[in-house]
């Protein structure tokens, strides 16, 4: 055997280290084309089996990493979500929670607003999409945004016996509401939602 064929041989059994791995791309894909089937459609034709042909994987590939649709669904939705929000924290909670809801005012007006507001409507009768939301969706964006009016607390921006609950509850249910009835959410409304709520918390 000449000398050639053995590093050839030794190339051919070395790893490859180079691009990312098999499984990261498929689960990348999976999640890709679960979105595009959202924005297209939201949850009306939306089943791992859609997925799946989209995506080009088998279904049982999609099950390896989500146990149900619901799940699947979920986190493509905040894959792209989330990055859409502002979460800053500077010297002004105030400009902060102005950013916050102007954020969210915003992503909510696009494709991930059409989705948003059908998982909402399927959870009032799903218990199952409405547990996966709340867990994943809602309450970590009430964590967050309440962090940011805590801060104006402590910062003596605002008063000291600010009920944070209800200003979230109000904020949030008039976005809420907006997007369940297809009314816009303009940046200027976003702005005077936004002084409007902070009025009080003087």
């Amino acid at each position: 055997m000449s000398q050639n064929t053995n590093i050839k041989k030794t190339q051919d059994r070395t790893p490859r280290t180079a691009g990312r791995p098999r499984d990261t791309v498929l689960h990348q894909a999976v999640l890709d084309a679960a979105y595009a089937i959202l924005v297209e459609t939201g949850l009306k034709n939306f089943s791992i089996e859609a997925v799946a042909i989209r995506a080009g994987v088998a279904r049982t590939t999609v099950y390896r990493w989500w146990p149900d649709k619901t799940v699947l669904m979920n986190e493509s939705f905040l894959r792209a979500f989330r990055p859409t929000l502002s979460f800053a924290r500077t010297d002004s909670p105030r400009d902060d929670f102005r950013a916050l809801l102007a954020s969210l005012a915003k992503t909510l007006s696009g494709p991930n607003g059409r989705i948003a507001a059908s998982v909402v409507a399927q959870a009032q009768s799903e218990p199952r999409t409405q547990q996966v939301f709340l867990k994943n969706f809602s309450q970590p964006l009430r964590r967050h945004s309440a962090a940011l009016l805590r801060a104006g607390i402590k910062q003596k921006q605002f008063r000291a016996d600010l009920d944070v609950a209800r200003v979230l509850d109000a904020a949030i249910g008039a976005v809420y509401l907006r997007l369940l009835f297809g009314q816009s959410m303009e940046p200027a409304w976003a702005r005077e939602l936004a002084d409007t709520l902070l009025a009080g918390c003087y």
